[in-house]
């Protein structure tokens, strides 16, 4: 199937609950957008960047649009796009400058992808990559099985019929970090010293709690919330994604998770043997991609159950090392056939 999809890098502010406001770079989706109509968006970045969701075979035209820093004039960074441990590409579309090319200011590139390979994958720009993924220019991808059909909303698989990686409802945990003294002194036009790198601020999908929860709101620069959703006797899988540079450990209280897929490979023997394997913390590292699958449980009498999802590094739970906040959110289970099939992931 033949695929086009758009993206713009820009700049743009979000906030956290302590009040803060943050300068950031990012991504924004401009996927049908008409021409004349694409200043409208600059200024617009979002964090996390826009996921991106494929299918194993589909010819893929994805085309990056530099839009420019319209809160720092004066600014002319070029941009790439690098899909994090995409198998299958050719250098001129892995977006590494020294194998590729940074897209100026106003200019565009179209980048050319066939995947091979089902998983949760990530990507980023690779242009100064230290800077620009820490303000905020990375975002999670998926691709789908061959034989994944959408429209059967009763039967999804993660990486194909019979490998054992079915499940009913899907969700980003998209872990990353923000030094606010870094994204400030960047708005200023003032160059980081990254030996001091220290972040203030913790984030899943590009908030810290409570925006997490908050699936009311969907703030402009911020749009995912990171809530999960569930039926009782649902099985769930959680895409977790760091792009951070810290390692994280997330663990929701009384849940096993299935570990079914780590950097988009299915764990599985030489013969096909099921390598997938239990755990009650998920512990994962800057660059990583892991598949986990839980089923939701029981909450006798008390409909919806809620079960916190944290990182067991305290200190990731705080806004600027005072209140609570940082990498919390909520498991929400509710009595079967409350809630409808999921349309996409992370609704």
């Amino acid at each position: 199937m033949k695929v086009k999809l758009r993206l713009g890098a820009t700049d743009g502010w979000v906030g956290t609950p302590d009040g803060g406001s943050h300068y950031i770079w990012g991504f924004v989706d401009l996927t049908g957008v008409p021409e004349n109509k694409l200043s409208g968006f600059r200024g617009k970045a979002q964090l996390m960047a826009p996921p991106i969701v494929l299918k194993v075979e589909d010819e893929v035209y994805l085309t990056l649009t530099n839009l420019g820093t319209p809160d720092r004039k004066g600014l002319k960074e070029p941009h790439t796009i690098h899909l994090h441990g995409f198998p299958n590409q050719i250098p001129v579309y892995d977006g590494v400058p020294e194998a590729s090319m940074a897209v100026p200011v106003t200019r565009d590139l179209v980048y050319y992808y066939k995947p091979l390979d089902p998983g949760t994958y990530l990507y980023h720009c690779h242009h100064k990559p230290a800077e620009h993924i820490q303000m905020g220019m990375a975002g999670p991808l998926i691709v789908r099985p061959r034989d994944f059909d959408p429209t059967d909303i009763e039967y999804k698989t993660a990486y194909g019929h019979g490998t054992g990686t079915e499940f009913d409802r899907e969700y980003f945990i998209f872990l990353s970090e923000l030094d606010g003294t870094i994204h400030n002194l960047v708005a200023k036009a003032q160059e980081p010293d990254w030996t001091n790198y220290k972040p203030t601020h913790w984030l899943i999908n590009g908030r810290s709690y409570p925006d997490t929860v908050n699936t009311t709101d969907r703030f402009p620069g911020q749009p995912w919330p990171a809530a999960v959703g569930a039926n009782v006797g649902e099985r769930v899988l959680l895409r977790f994604v760091n792009l951070g540079f810290q390692q994280h450990a997330i663990s929701i209280p009384g849940v096993d998770f299935r570990v079914v897929a780590v950097d988009a490979v299915r764990l599985q023997g030489l013969n096909g043997e099921d390598l997938s394997y239990f755990k009650n913390i998920i512990y994962i590292a800057p660059g990583q991609s892991m598949d986990a699958i839980f089923t939701a449980p029981e909450a006798p009498d008390l409909y919806p159950a809620t079960l916190p999802l944290f990182n067991r590094n305290y200190n990731k739970n705080t806004l600027a090392g005072g209140e609570m906040g940082g990498m919390i959110s909520e498991v929400r289970v509710y009595a079967p056939g409350t809630l409808p099939p999921q349309a996409a992931p992370s609704l």
